[in-house]
């Protein structure tokens, strides 16, 4: 079974936020991680990238202890938050009902309110789930998320069910979010392109281990249509066993 414990490292400029030493999950025969070793500094956005059943998401499910099958260590801040892929709200509950949902009872409206201003959703506080569209699910996620006013947040594909523009919108929201908060984040996607605008460092998981690792120093707000960004996104894609045509 993975220790999970909080991390209590000295603060200093450069503090890690979370520690993954040998970390092994194995699904029935199946190996899926072989002793994982990861770092993520405090402030840092991480983009985990992969093929379909390499383990991104096992990963980020120990990392976020929602997973006690695995063995290894892994150390990580007190308050962590999760967004998944589907927005898991729960529909018999106002759109603020979820966002303050688990939080003590006194202020959790206000809370809640602040939150979803922060997402530009005030409007639809009182609200009822199904009558939201899929971003705006999804925003409502991330202030659920964000509420609680976490140190590290894990965001499990959380833009993989939405359409081309309003990912963009999205991918936009997140790295605005990011750096008002200076959370430490760490993001599983498949889209090469989203890994390269948010992240700081982009991870490849092979074969159980992680087998690549591309610093993302591009200026911010990254444009994809620049020269920089197509170099990185070219040994990226390389890195998944996808080929780019040379112009």
């Amino acid at each position: 079974m993975t220790e999970v414990r909080e991390l209590t490292e000295p603060r200093t400029a450069t503090r890690t936020a979370v520690i993954a030493e040998d970390v092994h999950r194995a699904f029935g025969d199946r190996e899926i991680l072989r002793g994982v070793d990861l770092r993520v500094r405090q402030g840092e956005f991480l983009a985990l990238l992969g093929a379909s059943g390499s383990g991104k998401s096992t990963l980020l499910r120990i990392v976020g202890a929602l997973d006690h099958g695995a063995r290894g260590k892994v150390a990580v801040p007190a308050r962590t938050s999760v967004a998944f892929q589907e927005p898991r709200l729960l529909p018999w509950r106002r759109v603020w009902r979820n966002v303050a949902f688990g939080l003590p009872a006194a202020g959790r409206r206000q809370r809640a309110l602040a939150a979803l201003d922060e997402v530009g959703l005030t409007h639809v506080a009182d609200a009822w789930p199904k009558t939201l569209s899929g971003g705006e699910a999804q925003r409502v996620a991330l202030a659920r998320a964000l509420v609680r006013d976490p140190q590290l947040l894990l965001l499990d594909e959380p833009l993989a069910s939405l359409d081309a523009l309003t990912r963009l919108k999205m991918q936009q929201l997140i790295a605005q979010l990011w750096a008002r908060h200076r959370l430490t984040a760490i993001l599983v996607t498949h889209d090469v392109d989203e890994a390269l605008v948010l992240a700081d460092r982009a991870v490849v998981l092979r074969d159980g281990r992680l087998a690549e690792e591309l610093p993302v120093t591009l200026d911010r707000p990254r444009d994809p249509g620049s020269e920089q960004f197509a170099v990185l996104r070219a040994r990226l894609l390389g890195w998944l066993g996808v080929t780019v045509p040379r112009s």
